[in-house]
């Protein structure tokens, strides 16, 4: 089983929107406040196909290598997400999906993190393979304030954003949650009008309670939505050991950047 280590920041963010907007994105983004987070991207609009490839990527990387510098096929991501092909076109696709996270810079500030950097770097191999390296910082950023996720509870969504955007919101939340209905149309970045978001919900959510094993009721009550669910599992590291996972993590990328340095030396 693969596992996507998931911050908050992401879960409760409209980062990877529900909705799709062509362009560019420059300036905050909307996100929780009951958490105090804070967001800031500047590159190519992200969608929920964008956090599905993101999280496939670093599962992938996470569990091949930890934090360092790895090789990934990309055959093996198509079929961690779920992919109906895996042939020629749906490699060209994942690369420019790939391509496009590589082209923003995130900014994230919260209780535990500040964070700036690109979401993942990767060069393409060619032959179906891509080497994928963590721009620094962000393992430090997957070991705390995240919520660790089977990728098949995302999968078994197929292409339904908001249903994917509501199954890792639900599950960074305690065992009961609620949430006002126009808050949460602009956390997920929703650009429906509140009728139609509203018609929208209680699909998604069913959808999100049929694939997962966590959310177990989600009453609607007029503008008021609450969330039940079981455990999952969220990690938020006590001082200690959060101090002892950001020196492991400085010391992985400084191996990394060692190691990358020693590839650009011609011999």
């Amino acid at each position: 089983m693969t596992i996507a280590r998931i911050p908050f920041a992401f879960a409760r963010s409209a980062l990877f929107s529900v909705s799709p907007v062509l362009g560019q994105h420059s300036g905050p983004v909307v996100a929780a406040q009951d958490y105090r987070l804070n967001v800031d991207y500047t590159g190519p609009t992200l969608e929920q196909h964008h956090a599905t490839a993101w999280q496939a990527a670093t599962a992938l990387a996470y569990k091949a290598n930890g934090g360092q510098t790895c090789d990934l096929r990309l055959v093996d991501m198509l079929r961690a997400i779920g992919a109906k092909s895996v042939q020629t076109h749906a490699k060209h696709r994942l690369l420019r999906v790939l391509a496009e996270l590589a082209a923003g810079h995130v900014t994230i500030k919260t209780p535990r993190h500040n964070y700036g950097g690109r979401l993942l770097v990767f060069r393409d191999m060619g032959g179906g393979r891509i080497a994928f390296n963590w721009p620094p910082g962000l393992l430090e950023l997957l070991e705390d304030e995240t919520v660790h996720l089977p990728l098949d509870g995302r999968t078994a969504l197929g292409r339904y954003p908001l249903a994917s955007w509501l199954h890792d919101y639900a599950a960074t939340h305690r065992k009961v949650y609620e949430i006002e209905l126009n808050t949460l149309r602009g956390l997920c970045g929703s650009t429906l009008a509140p009728p139609q978001f509203k018609a929208r919900l209680l699909p998604a959510l069913e959808k999100v309670a049929a694939a997962s094993t966590f959310l177990t009721g989600h009453p609607l009550d007029g503008k008021t939505l609450t969330l039940h669910k079981q455990a999952t599992r969220v990690v938020l590291l006590d001082r200690a050991a959060r101090a002892s996972k950001s020196a492991q993590s400085r010391h992985l990328d400084a191996v990394q950047r060692a190691a990358s340095s020693r590839a650009r030396v011609a011999l």
